[in-house]
């Protein structure tokens, strides 16, 4: 039998599902589950079904939104840039999407329609400290007023953005924290907290948190990996050897000869590199194989990576490689690749083979 390349990424749903119910039980409110960018690179389509657990979806864009809606034509979705035109403005009501208004010129095309009946909600979101999206603080109350006046609109919400949610006792949040409390005064349901917020214990009881990343079962916290509050990756990435060759001390791996072995060791090429997703970085980390560390070593290549096999008791060309999974989070890769671990989901590409694991 002779061996596979085997690239492929492994989606998990059970651990979807599992991840869901922890964050229902670290907040007491609605779930917002963010699947924007193909769900974070875990491919929308594969995961509806289990998404079915939130209370609600968001994306980024109406394209999204339209995909989306496809699989689950029930469920409240949230564009969270909004609509930018008045074409997008009528699908968002024809398909029954929820709009973020965070600009003056999504005010004016809700100024400008004319529906008369309400068919629309509305989140507006203040920018309460993290200057992107939304609108001035100092303006904000003159732009609730002039929506509660627009009669095309159903209900309407409060919605702001942690800028440091990984930092509770940073100034800005603290900031932030009480523009929250104000904002809550206007007796309306509100969206404050994402993913970190919502670890750190920063969610008010009731609100709509937005859970992206942690959905996913990654951690956006520096200091603090997945695992520690219960979660599980939803994506494993592996591959397999293609190839081993003892190289000597003093001889250089790969592209530019970045790499010079001080001793001699087996090298193995693992059939992964850039054009797969596995980024190109002046740092390294490892893959896992056996359950044992191998160092990645050398530039890596369009369509390989080269590792050191040194750990490893006679290794087998066809062996199974983690790249990242259950035996090394993501985070851990990102941390060494000097990214985050966002860059690294989402970047896996269409030569990658995905298979649905639905048990555990």
């Amino acid at each position: 039998m002779y061996p596979e390349r085997g690239t492929r990424a492994d989606i998990y749903l059970p651990h979807l599902a599992h991840n869901i119910e922890v964050f229902k039980a670290l907040h007491h409110g609605p779930i917002m589950g963010v699947v924007k960018a193909d769900a974070y690179g875990h491919g929308l389509a594969r995961i509806t079904d289990t998404l079915k657990m939130c209370d609600a979806l968001a994306v980024a864009t109406i394209e999204e939104a339209l995909q989306l809606r496809t699989f689950i034509p029930d469920k409240r979705i949230l564009l969270l840039e909004g609509v930018f035109n008045r074409t997008e403005l009528e699908l968002a009501i024809e398909k029954r999407f929820d709009v973020v208004i965070h600009q003056q010129y999504q005010l004016d095309l809700l100024l400008a329609s004319e529906f008369t009946a309400p068919v629309l909600e509305v989140w507006l979101k203040v920018d309460t400290g993290m200057h992107r999206l939304g609108f001035d603080w100092k303006d904000y109350p003159q732009v609730l007023s002039l929506l509660q006046h627009i009669k095309m609109i159903r209900t309407i919400r409060l919605m702001s953005h942690f800028s440091q949610s990984d930092q509770p006792d940073h100034p800005q949040t603290q900031s932030q924290i009480n523009r929250n409390k104000k904002l809550l005064q206007h007796g309306l349901e509100v969206s404050f907290s994402n993913t970190g917020a919502v670890l750190n214990g920063l969610s008010s009881p009731r609100e709509w948190a937005r859970v992206g990343l942690g959905l996913y079962g990654i951690s956006p916290l520096s200091n603090r990996f997945a695992a520690e509050f219960n979660l599980k990756p939803v994506m494993k990435v592996g591959a397999k050897l293609i190839s081993i060759k003892k190289t000597l001390a003093g001889e250089s791996v790969g592209y530019g000869a970045e790499f010079t072995c001080t001793k001699d060791i087996p090298v193995g090429v693992v059939g992964m590199g850039y054009a797969d997703g596995y980024p190109l970085s002046p740092h390294s980390s490892q893959v896992m194989i056996r359950g044992q560390k191998a160092a990645v070593i050398g530039r890596v290549s369009m369509d390989m990576l080269a590792v050191d096999l040194s750990t490893v008791l006679k290794p087998q060309i066809g062996e199974p490689i983690e790249i990242w999974g259950d035996q090394q989070p993501v985070e851990q890769v990102a941390k060494d690749l000097h990214t985050i671990p966002y860059t690294l989901v989402c970047g896996i590409t269409g030569r990658v083979k995905f298979y649905v694991i639905d048990q555990d």
